[in-house]
């Protein structure tokens, strides 16, 4: 219903460009959407060349996305709630606001009609596959992300907005966005459960504030076969009274939460880089992690990472022989063949290329650190041809290229692949999915 309408109606559609009605309403206009969309607003008949319907001549309609204040919207959705299947809400001013007496009247008018309500105090909802941008996000201010098999749950829609920006920067694949705000009626578990069941997705990412219900969520989680990266925002104790402010969720205690997330198998995080480029990670490679390699050009951030995975708990790989004597036969003398292999300051793509190729093959390897410093001479934009070369391996590869002048074009290039700017981040992120 709400992922896959075959007509959509967008109620507070404006006159005015910057009205976050009118944003919806273009995005749908302006997408391959294949199905209907109906702009409403009582006064007026035409915006911008296209139809405008009143309450009375709007058609059934699958799915009306409201984005009207608080009180317009139970007085409308009382008068048009037979002709919908569905309505997200996006408008604030309900529970979070103490209006608990909207919140009555919504589930009224569910319970009248039998119509399904998503929200309200949410971004929306969106469907790469059917192109469906049922939220109110200006195109012009947003990176939208590829299309892929990630898809996101979030309670905030702030929050949101701002991964699905981030996603696009980083050429994260998404298969759909759920923003379900104070989760009225359609819960977290419920869209969970959703997203475990969806064809079109095989990894999931979790923005918890607080749950709902977590004895069901749980009961759907152990239904699930697919892997989870939640991100959890509330975890100390003004983050935790931030949270009952912003959505009225509970936010519970970090440590219970911690605990039943290991129980489940499902990978936690604490701030929003780690959760994207982890789901970057899992939307590539499926494989956990015990012992990495690392291949570098600087001897001091060889160092560096050899430090941080030590810190997170993830093993230096040992190196067989026969790996160091074939390495040693074909890179100069100065190159270090034992791990991490520093390939030194005038390393070229090619000798990062016979690195990585080894380490791939070696079986006391299960991850590799591709540590890139682009200031250097020698290191060419060849390199991206390099990673490409590997991105689609059997281990996964997490590169380190710290920003600069020329570092920076040279990143813009690389995709589909996990890139951080540091050791420290990339042995953190592996340390998510540790064995």
């Amino acid at each position: 219903m709400f992922f896959n309408p075959k007509s959509v109606a967008v109620f507070g559609v404006s006159r005015k460009l910057e009205k976050p009605g009118r944003t919806v309403f273009e995005n749908l206009m302006n997408s391959d959407f294949p199905g209907k969309i109906y702009g409403v607003n009582p006064n007026a008949k035409e915006i911008n060349g296209h139809k405008i319907f009143s309450l009375k001549n709007l058609p059934e309609v699958d799915l009306g996305i409201f984005v009207i204040p608080a009180e317009a919207v139970v007085k409308t959705l009382k008068e048009v709630a037979h002709k919908l299947k569905g309505a997200v809400i996006l408008s604030g001013g309900f529970g979070e606001s103490n209006r608990e007496d909207l919140d009555n009247e919504l589930k009224k008018i569910s319970d009248k009609f039998g119509i399904e309500i998503w929200g309200p105090n949410c971004l929306g909802v969106l469907n790469t596959k059917n192109d469906l941008n049922a939220t109110f996000l200006p195109l012009s201010r947003v990176r939208m992300p590829p299309k892929g098999r990630v898809s996101i749950l979030s309670q905030s829609g702030a929050t949101v907005a701002s991964i699905l920006d981030w996603a696009g920067n980083i050429g994260l694949g998404i298969s759909k966005i759920a923003s379900y705000g104070n989760q009225l009626l359609i819960s977290d578990y419920e869209i969970l459960d959703y997203f475990m069941n969806d064809p079109e997705t095989e990894v999931i990412g979790f923005y918890v504030e607080g749950l709902k219900d977590g004895r069901k969520l749980i009961e759907v989680a152990k239904r699930g076969k697919k892997p989870v990266i939640v991100f959890k925002a509330g975890i100390t104790t003004q983050g935790i009274k931030a949270a009952k402010s912003h959505t009225g969720a509970m936010a519970g205690n970090f440590k219970v939460f911690k605990g039943v997330v290991k129980q489940l198998e499902w990978e936690i995080v604490t701030n929003m880089e780690d959760f994207l480029q982890v789901l970057k990670l899992r939307s590539i490679w499926k494989t956990k992690v015990k012992k990495a390699g690392i291949v570098t050009c600087g001897g001091g951030f060889g160092v560096m990472a050899s430090d941080t995975l030590e810190k997170y708990g993830i093993e230096l790989s040992t190196l067989s022989d026969n790996l160091q004597k074939n390495l040693i036969s074909k890179f100069p003398k100065r190159v270090s063949v034992s791990n991490p292999i520093d390939l030194t300051g005038d390393a070229t793509p090619e000798m990062f290329d016979e690195a990585i190729s080894a380490l791939m093959k070696e079986s006391e390897v299960d991850a590799i650190i591709i540590i890139l410093l682009l200031q250097l001479p020698k290191l060419t934009e060849g390199i991206v041809k390099v990673i490409d070369k590997f991105k689609k391996g059997k281990k996964p590869i997490i590169v380190v290229s710290p920003p600069g002048f020329y570092a920076s074009k040279v990143n813009e290039q690389i995709k589909g692949v996990p890139i951080v700017a540091s050791p420290n981040r990339a042995s953190k992120i592996l340390s998510v999915i540790k064995l």
